[in-house]
């Protein structure tokens, strides 16, 4: 990895930077693109193996699980202030992909992943690892605890208000005429800043031709 900057900014950003800080990499190895790049067909939690290394640039080839081969070039995480880069760092956006924490796995979308969630200790983090994984066959649990699918009490009786909340808006709203609801749609588009298309129906009259 190469910086820029202040000490204290490069510090803050090799912290929130999922690459190490020093990749040692190998045929043959598991690893996980870090950063999103849409261009090169890759995002946060790409999973693929190292298929060899570039003749000319030594940049890792990564074959991915769909099957796309991708030369892994450095890309920047960088703080700004008003419009200038501060600190900057760079590196290879992956890392060894043989297991990673629940709280490192955050903001993620995964080919697929297997959990063990059988050390979970705070509500909701049980869900934080399974979300992660985009399609249930990706996903295969392999252990569990009475915590691993609890949801927060504050949460569950918050859910209960808005459930009320959406019954009560309900009613009140089967109770307000067709029309002036209708007003009221065409208000909130227009005050989101939509605009309303009004269509004019010509009625046709038919012609025969005797």
């Amino acid at each position: 990895m190469t910086s820029e900057g202040p000490d204290a900014l490069v510090n803050i950003l090799q912290k929130g930077c999922l690459s190490p800080e020093n990749l040692l990499l190998k045929i043959g190895a598991e690893v996980m693109f870090t950063k999103n790049n849409l261009k090169e067909k890759f995002v946060n939690g790409t999973l693929g193996v190292v298929i060899g290394f570039s003749e000319f640039s030594n940049n890792p080839l990564v074959k991915t699980k769909i099957g796309e081969t991708i030369e892994v070039l450095p890309m920047e995480w960088t703080i700004e202030e008003n419009g200038k880069i501060r600190a900057k760092i760079s590196q290879v956006p992956l890392r060894l992909a043989w297991a990673i924490t629940v709280h490192k796995s955050q903001g993620m979308s995964m080919d697929a992943a297997i959990v063990d969630l059988s050390s979970v200790f705070e509500y909701g983090q049980g869900y934080v690892a399974l979300s992660r994984v985009r399609r249930f066959s990706g996903l295969h649990i392999i252990g569990f605890n009475e915590k691993s699918f609890k949801v927060h009490p504050d949460v569950l009786l918050q859910d209960k208000i808005f459930h009320t909340q959406s019954e009560e808006a309900e009613d009140v709203f089967s109770k307000i005429l067709t029309e002036k609801l209708s007003k009221m749609h065409n208000n909130f588009i227009i005050s989101s800043g939509g605009k309303m298309k009004i269509k004019n129906k010509k009625k046709r009259k038919n012609s025969r031709k005797i």
